[in-house]
């Protein structure tokens, strides 16, 4: 992927409201370039984006889970959190079903879940690009739900109505 593909990438993001940044860490052996891409505030979710050396494009991101929805889950019985584990699975896939996913821990012991999807060369444009970066975004969301929902005495901090939107 050329610089300019870069920069057409880092200027479609930008318009449509992400946050861009040059990737400061080491990148995959088959990227020529990487992204840090977040949503702004007050949930900011973090993407990276990688220019892959065919051409091509991948867009991922994890969701970790926190100390406390660990240490619930590992109180659940084993049947238990495979069940919690297959309804994440299914909802993630239910609004990606082309995202490529890895669940971390396993299933009965999840501890962070990583979605991504690859963009052949052929299939970037711009609407392309920010419909799946906000898909990312959506799983994001759909995985703390699911946290919230089965943990709800988890979330001790008052949560202020803000208004926000990035797209």
């Amino acid at each position: 992927m050329t610089q300019s593909s870069k920069d057409k990438v880092i200027a479609w993001l930008t318009s449509a409201g992400f946050i861009v940044a040059p990737l400061n860490t080491a990148l995959p052996s088959n990227a020529e370039w990487g992204l840090a891409v977040s949503t702004p505030p007050p949930v900011q979710v973090r993407l990276k984006i990688f220019g892959l050396n065919t051409g091509g494009i991948v867009i991922g991101m994890g969701v970790n889970f926190s100390d406390k929805h660990r240490e619930e889950l590992i109180r659940l019985p084993v049947k238990e959190r495979i069940r919690f584990s297959a309804t994440m699975l299914d909802r993630v896939l239910s609004i990606c079903p082309y995202c490529r996913i890895a669940l971390q821990g396993g299933v009965t012991s999840p501890v962070a879940l990583i979605a991504e999807i690859l963009l052949f060369s052929d299939e970037i444009t711009r609407q392309r690009l920010v419909d799946d970066s906000a898909r990312l975004v959506n799983v994001f969301l759909i995985v703390n739900a699911l946290l919230w929902e089965k943990f709800p005495h988890t979330i001790t901090a008052p949560q202020h109505s803000q208004s926000s939107s990035f797209i």
